[in-house]
């Protein structure tokens, strides 16, 4: 009985171990992703105006904006997929409810677009800027997470 006891143990430590470390690795990799992710929002938060303002004088630059808005559904959708540790949950949903607000406003931008009614004052008017701004004020929280 003590030599299966001790067995027991000396399997079982490794074990907890294990999953101590994929529970860090897990840590590291949804903060790793929600960083980027938050990245990836201020960068479109740069180009969106620039593209608005193109798109309103070229068909061209229209296209590319749709399909630039087009990209940053298809990323939301990937982010909306990664899996948050427990201790992480209540920022993911913060950081999820952004993501749903942003998802129905590039929406809007979209029909309005293929209405033939965008305009520069169209994104300005819109909440998206607003939200990628809520989403960037999550940045460092993320970033505290991670340490």
């Amino acid at each position: 009985m003590k030599k299966m006891i001790l067995a027991l143990t000396l399997f079982g430590a490794p074990l907890a171990g294990c999953s101590a470390v994929e529970e860090a690795g897990r840590t590291v990799n949804y903060t790793s992703e929600a960083v980027s992710y938050i990245n990836e929002a201020s960068q479109w938060a740069q180009d969106l105006p620039q593209l608005a303002q193109d798109a309103a004088n070229d068909p061209q630059a229209a296209e590319k904006l749709n399909a630039e808005l087009e990209n940053v559904q298809s990323r939301i959708g990937e982010f909306g997929q990664v899996e948050a540790p427990a201790f992480a949950q209540d920022l993911h949903e913060r950081l999820s409810g952004y993501n749903a607000s942003l998802n129905t406003e590039i929406d809007r931008l979209r029909q309005r677009a293929e209405a033939g009614e965008f305009t520069p004052e169209v994104l300005e008017n819109s909440q998206v800027m607003q939200t990628i701004g809520e989403i960037q004020g999550l940045l460092e929280q993320f970033r505290q997470l991670g340490e």
